[in-house]
């Protein structure tokens, strides 16, 4: 942080979508917050992928890290926060930090959630990575990181496959550059989960490796590995394209058992 004095904010209440069953917060959404309040601040520092599109440049995220400390309630005051600084000129890293107003307002720094990720600039026409400094403003390369974000370095094979299924790539799930978006992949990982292990665990970490792009008309694969721990799960997801089973991105979660909340009580009439 001392090296990243520019720090964006914004402020909102977890909306009602945000939700699924047990008033869970849907981790997709965390990354769609993520998102859009990095895009927010690329805007107003000219480097948005409008502006580096001018340059025949896109944005691609390499790997995100999504970490829930704390539940968090319906309209709740939230306040997300971002910054990003260069490393050694060859990717952006980006961190991001969910917090209540009313912690962010008394200078408490007790995150809801957390998450790094890294951002690297790509050449559109061959999709080959670039240097930052010949096509960031000079303001910005000034306080690079002192310490990489950490690499997220997975086996190369499921260790074994519990459960696999299919997902077609909808209209919905492409973003402006016509891939599947971020959190699609996310969400992907949590439908892949069997049988009602949704209802009983809910995700508090999330690892990802973007790899490759899904395409509108594919269809994926999402193969997944199981490991139970006390109260806790660990699943290590693998999404390939259908056609040609080249790998598009690998997740690991880690997911604690809740039980379920129903929203609604009903109490027997005597």
């Amino acid at each position: 942080m001392r090296n990243n004095p520019d720090i964006f904010s914004q402020k909102f209440h977890l909306p009602y979508s945000a939700l699924t069953i047990g008033r869970r917060v849907k981790m997709d959404w965390l990354l769609n917050v993520f998102q859009d309040a990095a895009s927010a601040q690329c805007h107003a520092q000219g480097v948005s992928g409008f502006d580096m599109a001018k340059k025949d440049l896109k944005w691609v995220v390499a790997q995100y890290r999504i970490k829930t400390h704390k539940p968090i309630d319906w309209m709740t005051p939230l306040v997300v926060q971002t910054w990003r600084a260069p490393w050694k000129n060859l990717y952006e890293v980006r961190q991001f930090r969910l917090m209540a107003e009313q912690e962010h307002t008394l200078g408490n720094p007790c995150p809801l959630v957390t998450a790094s990720s890294i951002w690297i600039l790509i050449k559109a026409a061959n999709n080959r990575p670039v240097r930052l400094t010949p096509n960031m403003p000079a303001s910005l390369m000034k306080h690079p990181v002192r310490e990489p974000v950490e690499l997220i370095k997975p086996n190369a094979d499921l260790t074994h496959v519990d459960h696999e299924c299919s997902f077609p790539v909808h209209f919905l799930d492409l973003d402006l550059n016509e891939h599947v978006n971020n959190p699609v992949y996310v969400r992907w990982a949590v439908e892949s989960l069997p049988g009602t292990l949704n209802f009983e665990y809910t995700p508090v970490k999330c690892d990802v490796i973007y790899q490759k792009e899904a395409l509108s008309g594919d269809t994926v694969q999402s193969l997944v590995s199981m490991n139970f721990e006390n109260n806790l799960l660990f699943t290590d997801h693998l999404i390939v394209r259908h056609t040609s089973k080249e790998n598009l991105a690998r997740l690991m979660l880690t997911w604690k058992k809740t039980g379920t909340q129903s929203l609604f009580h009903i109490t027997a009439m005597g």
